[in-house]
Formats: structure tokens, sequence, C-alpha cells
């Protein structure tokens, strides 16, 4: 299952107290979905600690050679593509965000 449709049935879940995502109407289960796509779209940017614990993991943990840049660039990739932006976008472009 697509991670928008997940996030977007926990917040009706969250919101209604039981899973009746589904019994929904198409436009509530819409406006649940873009609710979620706000909220990702907002952690888009990375905090320095974000980026400071994906470079600690890749780096010292994996033995990858990177550095923060490269943490705070795999995040906002990995965000476009949960929220379906990363098609429309190259890995450049992602950096003059």
């Amino acid at each position: 299952m697509p991670l928008i449709e997940r996030a977007a049935q926990a917040l009706a879940k969250s919101q209604h107290g039981q899973d009746d995502f589904h019994r929904l109407a198409p436009d509530a289960q819409e406006q649940l979905r873009e609710n979620v796509r706000a909220v990702i779209r907002a952690l888009r940017v990375p905090t320095p600690g974000m980026c400071e614990a994906g470079h600690k993991l890749l780096e010292q943990d994996r033995g990858h050679s990177v550095g923060n840049s490269d943490a705070h660039d795999a995040w906002q990739i990995m965000v476009d593509a949960a929220i379906g932006a990363f098609a429309s976008k190259s890995a450049v472009d992602v950096r003059s965000d």
C-alpha cells in the first residue's frame, strides 16, 4: 500500500477513533490524502540534526564516504518520492529547493 494511502488511513483512524477510511466518501478520502501530502511537504527540509544522523549512519556506521549534504539530498528525494513529486525533478534540481 502506498505511503500516502497508509498515512491517510491512519489519519482517519486518529480523527474518528476507528478505522473507517473505506467508508468515507471519495472526496473525504482525497482530502485526507491532501492533508497527508501537506504534512509530508512540511517535513521535506531536514533539520541539521537529521542530516548529521544520516551522515553518521552512512559514513561512520556503514562505511560510505558521504557528507551531511548527501544525507540532506537523500532525505529530500525520498520525501519527493513519497508525495509523487520526484518524477518531475532531477536529483540536481533538488539541491536548489
